[in-house]
């Protein structure tokens, strides 16, 4: 039943225009999702159950969507065996019945209609789901996955030079583009992008690159790849930009500028749909982006400034770019 759930809402959200929700079960003892669609005359839930946990769960979410103060229709998918026997006694509750080995409709009340379309495509597109989601995987990974490897390659290059993978060499860091005051003064302002390239140590770009790796896709889920491309370069130039302008004259390398601007995207993100995201994720994320600050603080030869740039760069462009993809989104409607 997992797999379904998390297919079928990924359909819902991709292709209806729903959003998640999630409430704690005291039954279960863990988070529960339901996908929500706004209508102009309330909200459209599905919640996904089995029949041995129907009752339950249409109960704990029912409670829970009242206190968002909305009219709201609750639907119910529930994944059951072939001698489930349907009752329409409970009226109130708006049931799709599915045979959880085919998912073959048992019965389906009149909300539930569109429900049982969705449905029919999920079942249809389920032979390829596997290939499917291993695509859209590596498709959402491919722009990350590049800057990764541009990275390691100009760190190979850099650690042969200097004979040491530990501790690169910094006149070969300035040669290939490190931040300088003296050199960016006499011209050289492509060093405030070129830096962004370049690690001290392994152990540097292994923490940089780890950190990209993660947060990379999720910002291309979010505002596509040429956004989110856009969004980190703007990030490391803003960081190299406070930094020339804040920091000292010693030379600065490192992605963890272009870094900070996506999870300052990905708080943008966060408060522009902070109606629909728990507040959960929104002080998780708030929490990462402190705990890095204050670990940069903590350390000695850390560009702070550099950091504090790329957030705000990152919280600015990703700011505009969301407020733009979502009035496109409006338009096309």
């Amino acid at each position: 039943m997992k797999k379904f759930k998390e297919n079928f809402y990924k359909i819902l959200i991709n292709k209806e225009n729903f959003y998640i929700k999630q409430y704690y079960s005291n039954f279960h003892e863990e988070d529960v999702f339901f996908a929500v669609k706004e209508l102009k005359d309330g909200i459209y839930c599905v919640l996904i159950s089995d029949e041995k946990n129907e009752d339950i769960d249409y109960s704990e979410a029912a409670e829970y969507i009242k206190t968002l103060e909305k009219t709201f229709s609750l639907n119910i998918i529930i994944l059951c065996n072939k001698e489930y026997t349907y009752s329409d006694k409970s009226s109130n509750i708006n049931k799709l019945i599915l045979n959880k080995e085919n998912y073959n409709v048992i019965a389906c009340d009149k909300s539930c209609i569109p429900l049982k379309q969705i449905v029919k495509y999920f079942v249809q597109t389920d032979e390829t789901n596997v290939e499917g989601e291993k695509g859209e995987l590596l498709k959402y990974k491919i722009p990350t996955l590049t800057l990764i490897g541009m990275n390691i390659i100009i760190f190979l290059i850099t650690a042969f030079l200097s004979g040491n993978i530990f501790d690169i060499d910094s006149d070969v860091l300035l040669k290939f583009g490190a931040i300088s005051k003296i050199l960016i003064n006499e011209g050289q302002i492509w060093r405030l992008l070129t830096y962004a390239f370049l690690h001290s140590g392994i152990v540097h770009i292994a923490c940089n690159m780890y950190s990209l790796y993660i947060i990379g896709p999720q910002i291309q889920q979010i505002y596509g790849a040429k956004k989110y491309l856009f969004i980190y370069f703007i990030s490391c130039i803003t960081s190299s930009l406070l930094s020339y302008l804040m920091g000292t004259y010693n030379i600065s390398v490192g992605a963890s500028g272009g870094i900070f601007g996506l999870m300052g995207a990905l708080l943008a993100f966060a408060i522009i749909e902070r109606h629909r995201i728990d507040k959960k994720n929104i002080s998780s994320l708030m929490q990462i982006i402190v705990i890095n600050l204050f670990i940069g603080l903590s350390i000695k030869n850390i560009d702070n400034f550099g950091h504090i740039g790329g957030l705000l760069g990152g919280i600015l462009v990703g700011y505009i770019m969301y407020r733009m993809l979502n009035k496109k989104h409006r338009n096309n409607k």
